[in-house]
């Protein structure tokens, strides 16, 4: 089939821009957002030969910041970081027995948490204060820069980090909601197409999905050209690719972090309220790729919303996921509990009205 033929290609040129530092928000000549100067090859983009950015430069006025480390088994290091984002009024002794929804954000290739901070955060904190979205908590994880989220990676099980160390870690340590409907996994590029897999894949752990620019292919990699293939041989050993999906690619192995593949697999999202949005001009072919993945939930009658961005750049790229943002997160607030959704600012009459919930939809969205 022609156009999977086209996206297996895609893959390829993704994954060898990724191992070269090229794959995360900035522009193709491998900047992040901010204008950090090139240098360095390190996994993670505020790493070797890049200078470090004020955190306090983003004035957040509805949400708390700092970057938190707690322990956990899963990762070799033995730690993970996180940037954790709570309600400004969350020490207050009015709210001492409030609970919060709690939002996981995913980073793509070649990023850290801070990612978000410097890209994200700001949206957050407008859309809380203009109503649109409920008091709750957001952490945006620390994977290793060229993570694939799965387990078994060198630096240790980093889908069993996502899915069960930090919700833990969270709803031990902080006053999260303990309802599935207010909990919410988001992410964008790899961290995308991770999200969408573990939501997927166990429908019942997330109330909601929200992923941007998500890394996702067709289903057979028996597809991939020769010459590409090549490059994912290449890389695959350095980066311990090979290791995780064999060599050459394990087909069985390949459906299960895939997310069109875990599609084709489904009957029932079991209420899981799925969001997803990509750029007709990213730069990856992440447009066509999330097109296809749209219309393979429409086949399996998997509601969701999609919406194909014209003109839209891949990842932070252009300022694309910013304008998202704003749509992705209205989506998240329309999925909380009752007791949670409750827990909104109420704006000023001169400002933004009160955000209606985005709904899903069956089929793709506009």
């Amino acid at each position: 089939m022609r156009h999977h033929g086209i996206l297996t290609a895609l893959l390829c040129a993704s994954l060898a821009a990724s191992a070269n530092g090229q794959e995360g928000g900035g522009p193709p000549g491998g900047f992040p957002p901010g204008g950090f100067p090139p240098g360095g090859q390190g996994g993670r983009r505020f790493g070797r030969g890049r200078p470090e950015r004020d955190p306090a430069s983003v004035q957040l006025a509805q949400l708390t910041y700092q970057r938190v480390e707690f322990e956990t088994k899963s990762l070799t290091a033995g730690k993970e970081t996180v940037g954790l984002y709570l309600p400004a009024d969350y020490a207050e002794a009015a709210n001492v027995e409030r609970k919060y929804p709690l939002v996981l954000w995913l980073h793509g290739m070649n990023e850290d948490d801070r990612e978000f901070h410097f890209g994200g955060a700001k949206i957050v904190d407008d859309a809380i204060a203009a109503g649109k979205l409920a008091k709750c908590i957001v952490v945006s994880v620390a994977a290793p820069g060229r993570t694939l989220y799965m387990n078994g990676e060198r630096e240790g099980n980093i889908c069993d980090l996502v899915t069960k160390d930090v919700v833990e870690w969270a709803a031990a340590t902080y006053r999260v909601s303990p309802e599935r409907a207010d909990r919410a996994l988001m992410g964008v590029s790899l961290g995308g197409m991770a999200a969408l897999r573990f939501a997927l894949s166990e429908p019942e752990r997330f109330g909601t999905v929200a992923a941007h620019s998500a890394a996702t292919f067709p289903e057979d990699p028996a597809q991939l050209p020769e010459q590409h293939m090549g490059t994912v041989q290449r890389f695959g050993e350095r980066l311990g690719w090979n290791e995780l999906l064999g060599n050459p690619i394990d087909p069985a192995k390949f459906a299960k972090i895939n997310p069109q593949s875990i599609v084709r697999g489904m009957t029932d999202a079991k209420g899981l309220r799925i969001y997803f949005d990509a750029g007709s001009n990213d730069r990856y072919g992440f447009g066509p790729a999330n097109e296809a993945l749209a219309v393979a939930m429409e086949e399996q009658g998997i509601a969701h919303t999609f919406r194909l961005i014209e003109g839209g750049e891949h990842s932070w790229g252009g300022g694309t996921i910013q304008k998202a943002l704003e749509t992705s997160f209205a989506f998240v607030n329309g999925g909380f509990s009752k007791a949670c959704a409750a827990n909104c600012v109420k704006p000023a009459p001169a400002g933004p009205a009160g955000g209606a919930a985005v709904e899903p939809k069956s089929g793709a969205g506009g």
